[in-house]
């Protein structure tokens, strides 16, 4: 697999600051898990089950970066810098009030919906996921301000800027969690809840952060950008309120369903038993770090198209996108060997209970083998995405996953009586056929006519 060293220099060049900052976003996840583990299996699988539902929701509105970025490269590509900042103004805009208004309605509907898949209050998962998931959600409005800014500098080649906001984030977070899940400092020791206080509280100090350098950066400057644009009627046209939605709401809506899909499997692992979801809990969170490399590359391809389509050069696009898929391939494989050779002492990370070790050796094991086609999808998917074609990447992503994974793990778990190894085919099945559809409409071509 032989890479052309300047346009793989590029690719990296963007992709180590956005590596970075997924990497110590991921770890606020991981470290309320490896914390909350301390405290045994029910509060573990609690928040595994209450972390996937509040990325549900937190995901799918993170995404309003997606728009941001798109409008941002091409606009940067294009030279026109005034549009660039315009594009910002807009999403704030959009997002501000949509973050208020699903705040104030998630308070009513997670009841409703940990009632629904836990059947009521008598399961010990449903206090300490329901309470974890409210403080988490308490932060969605901080959480906006942080996506609009991470897309727009994302977008303009600056992926260094957020890579210092999700640093600090982290740097708030352990210690956070340390004083509230355990009760120290005079606190009250929450447990698996007060995991969740910390990481809204974390998440306030992490826009805190990002709009301080923000204003260092130049924003009013360099871009025309004004805090009272946001406040002003919304300007139409491609850099309008209602298009940076346009844009953003396909990848949005993926998120959403995407992780309500993993939900209804950790649901589903909840009928096999406690241990079970406990252990998909880790092998999730083992996931997510494994995300990184794909997840930063395909953001460095998007940015490197947006900019590239911007400037009228589809074929520099095409290479770009090729070296970021190979990049991200070579990544996630070795990763992949590292979940082959040593499962057991990664899950020693969030637990020390040998029936939860035990269950996510194999499952580990298996998804390490398709490590390099779960890479080829999400760069793939990140160059299609910032092309614009976020529509189709949603379609494809959320009907597989619908049509094929969750009907599939179904038939395993309640139609076979099959285990949660079992049921974890069933998501490389998914991940394989989501990666070779993406490539087979990548090397089509047609994504690089899109005009945005």
């Amino acid at each position: 697999m032989k890479l052309d060293r300047e346009l793989s220099a590029r690719v990296i060049q963007l992709a180590i600051p956005v590596v970075i900052s997924q990497l110590s976003q991921t770890l606020v996840g991981m470290v309320d898990t490896m914390m909350v583990g301390r405290l045994g299996v029910v509060p573990l699988a609690a928040t595994g089950l209450a972390g996937l539902a509040v990325w549900m929701v937190m995901g799918a509105v993170g995404h309003l970066s997606t728009g941001t970025q798109i409008l941002a490269s091409r606009r940067t590509g294009q030279a026109d810098h005034t549009a660039a900042g315009r594009a910002l103004a807009s999403a704030l805009q959009a997002g501000l009030p949509l973050g208020a208004l699903l705040t104030v309605a998630l308070f009513w509907l997670y009841p409703l919906y940990y009632g629904l898949i836990l059947g009521g209050p008598e399961d010990p998962l449903y206090e300490p996921s329901l309470h974890y998931t409210l403080w988490r959600i308490s932060g969605l409005v901080p959480y906006v301000v942080v996506s609009a800014l991470r897309g727009f500098f994302n977008g303009i080649g600056d992926t260094r800027q957020h890579m210092r906001v999700a640093i600090a984030i982290n740097l708030l977070n352990i210690p956070l969690n340390w004083v509230f899940i355990y009760g120290h400092l005079g606190a009250p020791a929450l447990g698996a809840p007060g995991a969740g206080l910390a990481s809204m509280l974390a998440t306030v100090g992490g826009m805190v952060v990002f709009l301080t350098l923000a204003y260092r950066a130049g924003l009013r400057r360099r871009w025309d950008f004004h805090w009272s644009q946001v406040l002003r009627r919304p300007v139409g046209g491609l850099e309008s309120p209602l298009h940076v939605l346009r844009l953003a709401l396909p990848a949005s809506a993926q998120a959403f369903f995407v992780l309500a899909g993993f939900t209804l499997f950790i649901a589903m692992m909840r009928h096999v038993g406690t241990v079970e979801v406990a252990a998909t809990n880790v092998v999730f969170t083992i996931l997510s770090f494994s995300f990184m490399p794909g997840f930063g590359i395909g953001i460095a391809a998007s940015t490197l198209i947006g900019q590239l389509l911007g400037a009228g050069q589809p074929q520099a696009a095409m290479r770009a996108g090729w070296e970021a898929q190979k990049l991200g391939m070579l990544l996630m494989s070795a990763l992949g060997l590292v979940f082959l050779l040593v499962p057991d002492p990664l899950a020693r990370l969030f637990t020390q209970d040998a029936g939860v070790i035990t269950a996510v050796r194999w499952p580990l094991r298996l998804l390490g083998c398709f490590q390099a086609l779960d890479a080829l999808g999400m760069t793939t998917a990140g160059c299609l995405e910032g092309a614009g074609l976020t529509a189709f990447v949603m379609r494809v992503d959320v009907g597989l996953n619908w049509l094929v994974f969750l009907p599939l793990s179904a038939v395993i778990v309640f139609g076979l009586g099959g285990g949660m190894l079992e049921a974890f085919a069933a998501l490389a099945v998914y991940l394989s056929a989501y990666a070779l559809i993406l490539q087979w409409a990548y090397r089509r071509g047609e994504w690089a006519k899109q005009v945005v």
